[in-house]
């Protein structure tokens, strides 16, 4: 089953954007500005991620259904087997439209959900002239960490001194 909402906002998509320098509306984020929105990013990363295990265990329910392994085991007939599909396909859709609006808020802050199981934020910064991210994940009580914007959460490097960041204009490439 293909969930007929997609979620908003890819990650791929912003990076991209702020790799070829497109006047994206990226906004460029301090270290300072990224800690003070830490308080209210904490909260809707929380139900980002609490939404997205649901996601995936409705998801694995659905496959389960519609291969006939519940289901039928389960004495289920035709028609509940159905009411169930489509009640389970409805909060599927209910819970993409929430992660969507959660994803939107976080957006609006000029920041980006980079990855949905672990809570990681990027946030559009300069590091000596040039476009990085700054990085937090739930668990973390400050941004810390910055990559390269073709980098992931995975490669960041931790932050050494806060004047390197924010300290000249972007260079354009």
């Amino acid at each position: 089953y293909e969930i007929g909402v997609r979620l908003v906002g890819s990650e791929m998509c912003i990076r991209d954007r702020l790799c070829r320098g497109d006047t994206m509306e990226a906004k460029i984020i301090s270290i300072e500005e990224a800690n003070r929105m830490l308080p209210l990013l904490k909260g809707i990363v929380g139900d980002i991620m609490m939404k997205w295990k649901a996601i995936i265990e409705k998801r694995a329910e659905l496959e389960c259904i519609e291969k006939g392994g519940r289901g039928f085991e389960a004495g289920l007939d035709l028609l509940d087997r159905e009411n169930d599909l489509r009640d389970l396909k409805h909060q599927l859709n209910s819970l993409i439209d929430k992660i969507n609006s959660y994803i939107r808020e976080v957006e609006a802050l000029g920041c980006f959900v980079e990855e949905f199981k672990r809570g990681v934020v990027n946030f559009p910064s300069l590091y000596n002239g040039r476009k990085v991210f700054l990085c937090w994940q739930p668990g973390d009580l400050s941004v810390g960490y910055w990559h390269e914007l073709d980098e992931t959460f995975n490669d960041r490097v931790a932050i050494r001194d806060l004047s390197e960041f924010l300290c000249h204009n972007p260079v354009h490439e």
